[in-house]
């Protein structure tokens, strides 16, 4: 797991535990695309191109519509029961604290137009 997952699913207050399987990978590919062209990847760009879904239990994310796609990638629209193919992550390979978002505590939403800096 690279530091820029981290750094999403953290921006998210989200545990990679709840993430589903396409999820992952529209992190993933966000970093590879600005890796590939010399931009350093962060959570306030990724969050310029993605929000936050919750469905089935899980969570992942979503372009924005209207909005510029992030690449030309056409990413697959299902994984055909991949509940079934499900595996648990050890704790100890996750380099950082991750929260486990609670059903109750809602779907998190960071408005693109505030910066987190100082």
């Amino acid at each position: 797991m690279s530091k820029f997952i981290g750094e999403v699913l953290t921006g998210y207050g989200l545990h990679i535990s709840q993430i589903k399987a396409l999820g992952l990978p529209r992190i993933t590919h966000f970093e590879f695309i600005c890796r590939a062209n010399h931009i350093e990847p962060t959570f306030e760009k990724f969050n310029i191109f993605y929000f936050v879904t919750y469905t089935g239990g899980f969570y992942s994310f979503n372009s924005h519509t209207g909005g510029v796609k992030p690449c030309s990638w056409d990413p697959p629209k299902s994984l055909h029961d991949w509940k079934q193919k499900f595996f648990y992550i050890r704790r100890g390979v996750i380099p950082i604290d991750m929260h486990y978002r609670s059903k109750s505590e809602g779907v998190p939403w960071v408005n693109v137009l505030i910066s987190n800096t100082n």
